[in-house]
């Protein structure tokens, strides 16, 4: 975390989201304890990293990342690539 105990209030709310456009598939997740770029960029780094992960944006005020892949990403990757840049995957 960045110093902060407070996770975004957005956070309690599980992924609700999985599109296919022409360019992949977009899932939504909440992720609790980010409060900064600093955060962002380290959940972003750490989601690159899992394979078939085409694209990752981070909103820290609502406390979601969208992730851009393949094909729907395997949530149990992706909550293991948030808890290793030190955040929580809200399921």
């Amino acid at each position: 975390m960045c110093g902060t105990e407070t996770a975004c209030a957005c956070a309690t709310t599980p992924a609700t989201e999985a599109v296919t456009p022409a360019d992949g598939t977009r899932t939504v997740y909440q992720v609790a304890g980010m409060t900064c770029g600093g955060c962002a960029a380290r959940v972003s780094k750490q989601l690159t990293d899992v394979t078939g992960v085409q694209d990752v944006s981070v909103d820290v005020a609502a406390g979601t990342v969208t992730v851009t892949s393949d094909a729907v990403p395997d949530d149990d990757s992706i909550a293991a690539a948030v808890t290793a840049a030190g955040y929580q995957l809200v399921r």
